[in-house]
Formats: C-alpha cells, sequence, structure tokens
C-alpha cells in the first residue's frame, strides 16, 4: 500500500525531475539566443551606394571611380 511517506518522497522526485528539464530547457534556450546574437553582431553592414552612371559601388557621399563623369 502506499503509505504518507512514499506519496511525500513521489511527489520530491517528481518536482526534482520537472525542475531539471526546466534547467535544461533554459540552457538551451539561451544557447540559441547566444548563437542569434553572435551572428547577427557578425553581419554588420557598411553604408554604400552604387553610382547610375557607371554602376561602381561606393561609400561616402560621391563616386569614387577616377574615370567616372559623375565624380569630376
Amino acid at each position: 500500500m502506499l503509505s504518507v511517506g512514499k506519496i511525500f518522497w513521489l511527489i520530491i522526485i517528481l518536482f526534482a525531475v520537472w525542475y531539471i528539464f526546466k534547467i535544461i530547457e533554459k540552457r538551451k534556450l539561451n544557447s540559441s539566443n547566444n548563437k542569434q546574437k553572435y551572428d547577427n553582431v557578425n553581419k554588420k553592414g557598411i553604408d554604400a551606394f552604387k553610382c547610375d552612371v557607371c554602376g561602381l559601388w561606393s561609400t561616402g557621399q560621391k563616386c569614387n571611380n577616377k574615370e567616372c563623369s559623375c565624380s569630376q
């Protein structure tokens, strides 16, 4: 038969197992969030524009191509 002591220990064990799974899920979630943050840091872009005349991509306010007619 089930006694009060056995029921008590069964409840304690169930809570312990539930809490362990909760910790594992939290670690997995934090791990995936950290990986996602790391991926976003490495994907920083630069400010650039494409010249309509020569098609060269340049940074700054004007085309950097010396042979382009718009840079003169």
